[in-house]
């Protein structure tokens, strides 16, 4: 077995693992009480957590071995999701419960991140990422909606145990895979110095899209429909949609070397832009499957140029240098949110034009990026 597919392997797990409740975060402490702005605070403080930890994991990972890491990635991810079931409305609690999720995000993107641009071969960046992805909807597909069942039936304990025991699992095909291990000196200066200052704006209104997917499905069960299994069925038929697409434009970003970057960002700009204007929670659900297309591009185009530039510099440093760069723009984004008293509608629309946006900054690719753009 490839190791693309011992790692492919890890992808469909873990995602499936991760998403049968991370999905629905918003809205668990929604339900316990919080309010929109209290719920910023958490991913506020959980993105600060991430950018402060972030080099401390990657030496751990180097001195212990990424192994070892991502073992210590999955104890924090049963942690985080089993002191949710003792949380109230006490904003102390809250600020625990983001520290916790902050470490183990910060572990598990670092592992996931430099055993992924570690297997990628400089010609197969497209094709690669694009199985990455793939592997990734195909472990997300049932995982809301199990998720949801489990949640209601059983609760949270039980999901957490469940979710442990799969984080597990996963890392064995992870674990099969042979990476350098050896101590790098981690170079971010000259990192950050030679990244071209467009990228920097792209991903910073990138990050504002961010902010839109990750708060619209609290904005669908407060506005539209109030279940967790209708949250999830949403979840589903993104998947679906996103699956074939992605094998599609993966092959044509080869054939004629172009990214497509403007015209997915401008589809999704239009798809979100009609989403947040629908009230029906029938229709939803079918500019939910349009949506599934151009995200599941957008997401692929964007990760492929993202990782061009691992040719440029060492794989670690680069990954550091990344995961900074989106937990510092997250964090200061929060920041400037909580500050205005934004509502959720607010941020939504926000989020949707930065796409809009985006389709005249562009994003400069990298040694092993295409030369022209669509």
């Amino acid at each position: 077995m490839t190791n693309l597919k011992k790692y492919n392997i890890f992808i469909t797990i873990t995602t499936f693992a991760k998403l049968m409740i991370e999905v629905f975060i918003p809205l668990l402490l929604y339900n316990i009480g919080f309010q929109l702005n209290e719920i910023l605070i958490f991913y506020l403080v959980q993105f600060f957590t991430i950018f402060l930890f972030n080099i401390p994991a990657t030496y751990i990972g180097q001195k212990i071995t990424f192994k070892k890491l991502m073992i210590i990635s999955s104890i924090l991810f049963c942690t985080t999701y089993i002191y949710i079931n003792y949380i109230t409305g006490n904003i102390i609690k809250l600020i625990i419960l983001s520290v916790l999720n902050g470490l183990y995000l910060s572990t598990y993107w670092i592992g996931r991140h430099i055993y992924g641009i570690s297997i990628i071969k400089e010609k197969e960046t497209t094709d690669n990422v694009s199985k990455y992805m793939i592997f990734g909807i195909i472990g997300s597909l049932p995982a809301s909606y199990i998720g949801a069942y489990i949640l209601e039936k059983y609760g949270y304990i039980s999901l957490s145990i469940i979710i442990l025991i799969l984080s597990f699992i996963s890392l064995f095909p992870l674990f099969k895979i042979k990476i350098n291990q050896k101590i790098n000196k981690i170079k971010i200066k000259q990192i950050i110095k030679k990244f071209p200052k467009q990228n920097y704006i792209f991903l910073f209104f990138d990050q504002l899209k961010f902010f839109t997917l990750l708060l619209f499905p609290l904005y669908i069960y407060i506005n539209i429909k109030s279940e967790l299994k209708y949250i999830a069925l949403t979840n589903v038929i993104i998947g679906i949609s996103s699956i074939l697409y992605i094998l599609y434009i993966a092959k044509k970003m080869d054939e004629n070397k172009k990214d497509y970057l403007k015209p997915m960002l401008l589809a999704m700009f239009i798809t979100l832009l009609i989403k947040l204007n629908i009230n029906s929670s029938n229709i939803i659900l079918f500019i939910i499957f349009i949506e599934g297309i151009s995200k599941s591009a957008l997401d692929t185009i964007i990760l492929r140029n993202t990782y061009s530039y691992k040719a440029n510099y060492n794989n670690i440093s680069y990954i550091l240098f990344i995961e900074q760069l989106y937990s510092l723009f997250r964090f200061i984004i929060t920041t400037i949110y909580l500050i205005l008293e934004v509502n959720l509608k607010t941020i939504l629309y926000i989020g949707t034009f930065s796409l809009l946006i985006n389709t005249f900054i562009g994003f400069k690719q990298g040694k092993s990026g295409y030369k022209t753009d669509c």
